[in-house]
């Protein structure tokens, strides 16, 4: 098996275990995912020393009583909160560790974390970790590339945050920025992405006064969670 197809079906496991738990946990996800809302991303926010911080959000319609029970079930037992967020941590990891074999940097993940809140209609999961030396540190310059740039294309949008005191700059070109945060839209061809943060002279911040995944295409199993859930509904 290649790397890069090892990568591919590491990630793709990860989303389906990652919802299946839920499922199981709440006795079925049964509001349908808002595939159109804004908040429905996956979100890389940047650090000073070349970690990140990764989260997966999707946001579901809770318009009846059983679906807001179901959410409110999972989001209350805490033993199926731990056991997806260690599936996540663990199947994460593994992509980790060959992208970092791919880019000569020891790549780990640490701190997930499995959330379920609900706002109104709304039912929110977010899976979440910090991954480390997910980016390039060239004194004060930081580079994203790997996993993204090998063919990534999201199914939801695409959002990269600069650490504090920082601009972004990226290839290839955001649909949009917002306050310094970039975004691209669902399935933007993200091949050969390259993002680059350095200190906003505006601000007149430094790298010192900040506090201190293989190919691209893998992550789109990340988005297997988000598929399961429409087949369970």
């Amino acid at each position: 098996m290649s790397r890069r197809t090892a990568i591919t079906t590491g990630l793709c496991r990860l989303g389906i275990v990652a919802l299946a738990l839920a499922v199981v946990a709440s006795g079925g996800v049964a509001g349908a995912e808002n595939a159109s809302d804004p908040n429905d991303a996956f979100v890389v926010t940047m650090e000073s020393d070349g970690d990140a911080e990764v989260t997966l959000r999707m946001t579901f319609d809770l318009t009846t009583d059983s679906e807001r029970q179901a959410f409110e079930t999972l989001r209350d037992n805490q033993t199926e909160l731990n056991q997806l967020r260690d599936s996540f941590a663990d199947r994460l990891d593994r992509v980790a560790s060959s992208t970092g074999t791919d880019t000569g940097r020891q790549m780990s993940i640490t701190n997930a974390d499995a959330t379920v809140t609900t706002a109104s209609d709304t039912g929110v999961i977010e899976l979440s970790a910090t991954w480390t030396n997910l980016a390039t540190v060239d004194g004060e310059q930081l580079r994203v590339s790997e996993p993204f740039a090998s063919g990534y294309s999201p199914n939801r949008t695409f959002v990269v945050r600069p650490p504090d005191g920082y601009q972004l700059s990226a290839t290839p070109t955001p649909d949009t920025e917002t306050d310094g945060t970039l975004s691209w839209e669902p399935n933007t061809e993200l091949d050969g992405l390259a993002i680059t943060a350095t200190p906003d002279e505006s601000t007149g911040a430094t790298a010192g006064d900040q506090p201190g995944f293989g190919p691209a295409v893998a992550l789109a199993g990340l988005f297997a969670v988000a598929l399961f859930a429409r087949r369970r509904t």
